[in-house]
């Protein structure tokens, strides 16, 4: 699932949910003020080849993947070592 940005219209608190594209949060949890969506960084390309270039556009897309799989993995590890009272 994707990882969506909000932020609070009230209390300015900005935070980072994975949930389905289908859903979309409203109402800021703390004050219950509204919430923005905040838009997620593109890729943008331009069409010219720089030297300096990275890489190919599918070498980046894999990075980017095992990144987001890295991070899940530690979000899993720290919702699996909290205690539930």
């Amino acid at each position: 699932m994707p990882k969506y940005a909000y932020r609070c219209d009230r209390c300015k608190e900005v935070f980072e949910v994975v949930h389905s594209i289908k859903e979309k949060l409203e109402v800021c949890e703390e004050c219950k003020g509204l919430l923005i969506r905040i838009p997620s960084r593109t890729f943008i390309n331009s069409g010219q080849k720089k030297e300096s270039s990275p890489g190919k556009v599918g070498d980046l897309v894999k990075d980017h993947i095992e990144e987001s799989r890295r991070e899940l993995r530690k979000e899993q590890e720290r919702i699996g070592s909290e205690e539930y009272k």
